[in-house]
């Protein structure tokens, strides 16, 4: 029973220097890709591409290779070299680096499976990734600017002088009748303010934030600015409708 024990040890220590030998080779050369420009998606890619590779070891030269065939060689570091997919076939291709050492040791690196594809299938790829992405942000951009105005012409108008509790987006102050109101938290940022319908004159504008001082100012102002435009007159009295009758029949022909 002792023997069998001691057997099974040594096995295991063996399998166990085994892969940590197999894990360190396959760690002293390792070979990155990366996109200079073009496609890249679902293992697809087309354009102009880089292999780079980094090394343990002391390297003086590193070949490339693509489908067992030299593509060029680097013997600065960083090696690496740019290649261009359109100058290979379409399908899968093998992609991997073979290093030298200064005391002459090659090691290679793994080996990169890629499916190369025409132009003309990444302009395809490309279009039905973006189209769906230009949708949803539009549809975003309509709604963010469509739902604060339906908001705002639901809610009426606030009576003059009124001090009102501004959103998380603050409060402004429209430009044509200068009254403050709150910005809405959805509404389109364009970057210099916040595209919104002033909910006193259904005036549309790109408004920025005001300090909440300048705002209790223009609310104060409310009251005695003459720009205010009220939704009914005042009814005239009885003497000034009778005046007014007097001056219709005036002139009319006896």
């Amino acid at each position: 029973m002792k023997i069998i024990l001691k057997v099974a040890a040594i096995l295991a220590l063996f399998l166990l220097l085994s892969f940590s030998f197999v894990n360190a080779q396959s760690e002293e050369i390792t070979l990155k890709f990366s996109r200079d420009f073009g496609y890249s998606g679902a293992g697809k890619i087309q354009g102009l591409f880089s292999m780079k590779v980094t090394s343990s070891e002391k390297l003086s030269e590193v070949i490339f290779f693509i489908d067992n065939e030299s593509i060029g060689k680097d013997s600065l570091e960083p090696f690496s070299i740019q290649f261009n997919t359109d100058n290979f076939s379409p399908g899968e291709h093998s992609l991997y680096a073979i290093g030298y050492t200064i005391d002459g040791k090659s090691l290679k690196t793994r080996e990169n499976i890629s499916h190369f594809i025409s132009a003309e299938e990444s302009k395809k790829a490309t279009i039905t990734l973006i189209v769906p992405i230009l949708g949803l942000s539009l549809i975003a951009v309509i709604v963010s600017a469509v739902i604060p105005g339906l908001i705002s012409k639901r809610k009426g108008g606030v009576a003059p002088g009124t001090e009102r509790n501004y959103s998380t987006a603050g409060g402004t102050i429209c430009s044509r009748c200068n009254r403050p109101f709150a910005r809405h938290v959805f509404a389109p940022n364009m970057l210099v303010g916040k595209m919104e319908r002033c909910p006193h004159c259904g005036k549309w504008g790109i408004f920025r934030a005001y300090p909440i001082d300048i705002l209790r100012k223009a609310e104060e102002a409310e009251l005695n600015s003459g720009s205010i435009q009220t939704s009914s007159k005042q009814p005239a009295d009885e003497e000034d409708l009778l005046r007014d009758e007097l001056d219709s029949t005036k002139f009319q022909d006896m």
